[in-house]
């Protein structure tokens, strides 16, 4: 399979994930779903250890992994923040952003230069992420001073910024460093595993509080689980083989379907109309395909 392949099967995998997360999100803290998905997902990566040496790398290599899974586990948190406070409709397209700040930093850190139509199409974008944030007679500057004062997009602003330096880390882990994709998971996971856990042991969350949530939600985080394995390893597939860009700007066709699939079955409001704002993102993602 081609990168575009790769990227597109992710992010199939990522918008059943959002819409699945977003169900346990009504009766779960972000914080406590985060951790408990996490070990989830590290218990069904148990396996990698005993097929590859997840240590065989050197200083750098594992001070790179081990800092790229903190900002992304930051960042996922964030997500999942966003998603407990806000309409999945109107949580996920943001993200959309996250190709536009990838590209920028590409430009610097992995020197692939966007030319004048690649700016247009971030600009783009941007408009797409404004339609998002229209209210009926108001004006789409005001709209946008509203969602920013009120602080419903602080998480996802957070988040933009992460997953950014993020792909870039993975671009340089799988592609330079020539890491394999389950070992950059396993680390991922353990990471999350630790950080979250050392979190819920600072509000002193109890045992018996994420026993009951496990046994609550059992099928739906092990579905999760399952569903997030599959689209991170996936998007590392084609990141390894593609413009770390062009993979983002694929896998983002996520919010696409889970705002229409989401917004839908949560009967969310507007759901059309930011549909079409996150079809626009990812129009727009999809003109940077013109750089290939």
């Amino acid at each position: 399979m081609n990168w575009f392949a790769l990227a597109t099967v992710s992010a199939l995998l990522s918008a059943a994930a959002a819409v699945a997360q977003k169900r346990v999100l009504f009766r779960t803290a972000a914080l406590e779903f985060a951790f408990l998905v996490s070990v989830v997902t590290l218990a069904l990566s148990a396996w990698v250890p005993a097929k590859l040496d997840v240590f065989a790398f050197d200083a750098r290599t594992l001070g790179l992994l081990a800092f790229k899974s903190v900002i992304s586990g930051i960042a996922f948190l964030l997500v999942m923040k966003a998603l407990e406070r806000n309409e999945l409709s109107n949580a996920l397209p943001m993200l959309g952003l996250t190709p536009a700040l990838v590209a920028v930093l590409a430009q610097f850190v992995l020197h692939q230069p966007l030319r004048g139509a690649e700016w247009g199409a971030l600009a783009l974008m941007v408009t797409g992420t404004t339609l998002l944030e229209s209210r009926d007679g108001a004006a789409l500057a005001q709209s946008w001073r509203d969602a920013w004062r009120d602080g419903r997009h602080k998480y996802v602003g957070g988040a933009l910024a992460l997953f950014a330096f993020s792909a870039i880390a993975d671009k340089l882990l799988v592609s330079g460093m020539k890491v394999p994709p389950f070992v950059v998971l396993v680390h991922q996971h353990v990471v999350y595993v630790v950080l979250f856990g050392a979190m819920l042991a600072v509000r002193r969350t109890t045992f018996a509080a994420l026993a009951a949530r496990t046994r609550e939600h059992w099928p739906l985080l092990l579905t999760i689980g399952l569903l997030t394995i599959g689209y991170r390893w996936f998007q590392l597939l084609a990141t390894k083989a593609g413009p770390v860009a062009l993979v983002l700007a694929t896998k983002r066709t996520s919010i696409v379907y889970a705002s229409l699939a989401g917004g839908s079955l949560f009967k969310e409001q507007r759901v059309l109309v930011r549909v079409a704002g996150a079809a626009l993102i990812v129009a727009a993602g999809f003109l940077l395909l013109g750089r290939e």
